[in-house]
C-alpha cells in the first residue's frame, strides 16, 4: 500500500493550495503525461519530414538506374567490338560483313570461324540476351558528328559492316538508350560510335 502511495506521489505535483471556499480553488494538481504514444500532431511532423527525403531521393535514384542501364549497353558494344576484332585477326584482317559471321567469338562461343555461337550480350533494359542488328553506317566521322538517330530498341547494339562485301575493311558500332537514340554525349557531335578509325 505504502509503495502505491509512492508511485502516486511521484506523478503527481502540487502547484497551489487554495483556501477550500468554492469552485476550483482547492489543491491543484498538475500529472505529468504518460508514455502512452505520440500525438497526432507529432506523427504528421515524421511524415511530412519523410516524404521531402523520398522526394528528394527518387529522382536521383531513377537517373542512377539508366546511367547504370547505359553503362552495361557500353560494356555491351565493347564486347562486340571484341568480337569483331577477334574475327579481323583470324581474317587476315578482314572484318565480320554481317553479325552471324562473328557470333561465334561472343564469350562463350568456340572463337573460331563457322564455330558455335557464343551468348548474346544482355540488353540491359529489356534483361534478355540480343544479338547485334545490322546497322546503316557507311562513314563512321560523319556518324560520330551528326546528330544521335534512332537505331531500334533501348538497349540495341547495332553493326556496320564498312567497306567492300567481300572483305570489309572498318566497322562501326552503335548502342541505344532507353529511348532506341544512339548513345551520345551532352555535347554536339558527340555520338558515340566504337570502330577502327
Amino acid at each position: 500500500m505504502l509503495d502505491e502511495r509512492n508511485r502516486n506521489l511521484h506523478r503527481t505535483t502540487y502547484i497551489g493550495a487554495g483556501t477550500g471556499s468554492g469552485r476550483g480553488t482547492g489543491p491543484k494538481r498538475k500529472t505529468k503525461r504518460s508514455n502512452q504514444g505520440f500525438t497526432l500532431i507529432e506523427l504528421l511532423v515524421v511524415v511530412i519530414i519523410i516524404g521531402i527525403l523520398a522526394a528528394i531521393a527518387l529522382p536521383n535514384f531513377i537517373g542512377a538506374q539508366d546511367k547504370a542501364r547505359e553503362a552495361s549497353v557500353k560494356a555491351n558494344m565493347r564486347t562486340a567490338q571484341i568480337a569483331a576484332e577477334s574475327f579481323a585477326t583470324d581474317s587476315g584482317g578482314s572484318y565480320p560483313g554481317s553479325v552471324d559471321d562473328f557470333k561465334p567469338y561472343f564469350p562463350g562461343g568456340s572463337s573460331a570461324k563457322g564455330g558455335s555461337n557464343g551468348n548474346p550480350p544482355v540488353n540491359p533494359f529489356s534483361n534478355t540476351g540480343s544479338w547485334p542488328t545490322a546497322g546503316s553506317v557507311t562513314d563512321v566521322a560523319a556518324a560520330r558528328a551528326a546528330t544521335p538517330a534512332s537505331i531500334g530498341s533501348a538497349g540495341q547494339i547495332e553493326y556496320s559492316a564498312i567497306g567492300p562485301s567481300t572483305g570489309p575493311t572498318s566497322y562501326a558500332i552503335r548502342g541505344g538508350n532507353k529511348t532506341g537514340v544512339a548513345l551520345a554525349g551532352t555535347a554536339p557531335g558527340t555520338t558515340l560510335v566504337l570502330s577502327n578509325q
